[in-house]
């Protein structure tokens, strides 16, 4: 039988383990698309029709679209790879977006 400091000393490993765990969960949960490129004027959007949401927007694609429910999620989206031909802007980093539209 474990006395009373080794039955927390187990409790505390294996709470650290699962979090351990759930930090990686998260990880495995991306995944890798193409991000196309927009000029402005941003509207209208199939969430937003007219009304201006500002800069960093995305569309959905059919994964997270579910008819309308992913209007106004917020996703990070971090660069892999390099950027389309003839786009001046490097690809470096992550940025958070709001889904708009379709």
């Amino acid at each position: 039988m474990l006395s009373g400091k080794n039955k927390m000393e187990a409790i505390m490993r294996v709470l650290i383990m699962i979090c351990m765990v759930a930090t990686l969960v998260s990880v495995a949960l991306a995944a890798t698309g193409t991000a196309p490129f927009y000029t402005p004027p941003y509207v209208p959007s199939s969430c937003y029709g007219y009304q201006n949401k500002g800069v960093m927007l995305a569309v959905a694609s059919d994964t997270i679209w579910d008819n309308r429910a992913a209007c106004g999620r917020n996703y990070q989206v971090t660069c892999t790879g390099p950027t389309n031909q003839g786009i001046p802007q490097p690809c470096r980093g992550s940025v958070v977006v709001q889904i708009v539209d379709y």
